[in-house]
């Protein structure tokens, strides 16, 4: 009697049950009909946004050509036209005395003021840009911006009580002036802190 291999019957080549395994996952998928409304759709709201976006864009850059140009103008009528300007002054504010020098420190403020106003445009110009190139959003201009907006609310609020002497400004509008200036503080050193502590995150 002579000894023969016994060979399983009940159970396949471990490889060729993988390789039926992959053709049967390469059928199913490739059966798998395709939503051509769904990828047309798609596309399209993309385009569309990146229209808009460029609209936007185009609109925020002419702005800021515009705020900028009038800032200069508004700073050269105000300091070549000292005299009208106290005379446009006094007629605002009859009880408030002023004086050349004021005139001068009140525009050089307004015009930092204005110049922060373009720079708030130009940071919301350069979030659009960003999101043309990579199609992603970051918080970090728009913590830029809250502290630039803060800043400027605090030299608005310098330049009217420079103007003004504090003894003509009645007491309750001195209290909110105060209040005003507090705030806008505790907002930059609320922001700054943040960008302080997750800054990182926001750099990848």
């Amino acid at each position: 009697m002579s000894d023969s291999p016994i060979i399983p019957t009940g159970q396949d080549n471990p490889s060729e049950a993988a390789h039926h395994k992959v053709s049967t996952e390469n059928n199913s998928n490739h059966h798998e009909p395709e939503d051509h409304i769904a990828i047309f759709s798609s596309n399209l709201l993309d385009r569309g946004d990146s229209i808009i976006y460029s609209i936007v864009g185009i609109c925020f850059f002419l702005g800021a050509i515009f705020a900028l140009g009038y800032t200069f103008w508004d700073f050269g009528s105000t300091v070549f036209n000292i005299q009208g300007a106290i005379a446009d002054a006094a007629r605002a504010t009859p009880k408030v005395i002023m004086n050349p020098q004021t005139v001068v420190a009140g525009a050089i403020i307004k015009l930092v003021s204005d110049l922060l106003l373009v720079l708030i445009i130009m940071e919301v110009l350069g979030t659009v840009v960003n999101f043309l190139k990579s199609h992603a959003t970051s918080l970090r201009p728009f913590l830029f911006i809250g502290i630039v907006s803060a800043t400027r609310g605090i030299l608005s609020i310098g330049a009217r009580l420079s103007v003004e002497s504090v003894s003509n400004i009645p007491q309750q509008e001195f209290i909110s002036s105060m209040i005003e200036l507090g705030v806008n503080a505790a907002v930059i050193l609320a922001l700054g802190i943040t960008l302080k502590l997750i800054g990182k995150y926001f750099e990848d």
